[in-house]
């Protein structure tokens, strides 16, 4: 019976530390690294585990600001959607 206590202390005390190394590691490869991002106010990109970078339309095509389109012609106004006609 002394033998079985024994086996099961150790089985109970491997899988503690098992357990234990899972949780730290979980928290050294991914809690940690996603909080130290969010918090310099960058998105997480969790799919590839890595701290994203946002750019602006403008940077990506090269385009300043506020430019007018190339036809000179204001973007068009959506369409005025009809009224519902009126129940009786």
């Amino acid at each position: 019976m002394n033998k079985t206590f024994t086996r099961l202390k150790y089985i109970f005390l491997g899988l503690f530390v098992l357990l234990s190394g899972a949780a730290l590691t979980y928290h050294v490869v991914w809690v940690w690294p996603k909080a130290k991002c969010e918090e310099q106010g960058r998105p997480w990109a969790g799919k590839w585990m890595k701290c994203g970078r946002v750019y602006s339309i403008e940077t990506l095509t090269r385009r300043p600001l506020n430019v007018p389109p190339i036809n000179g012609e204001a973007p068009a106004a959506p369409a005025a959607t009809p009224a519902a006609p009126a129940k009786k």
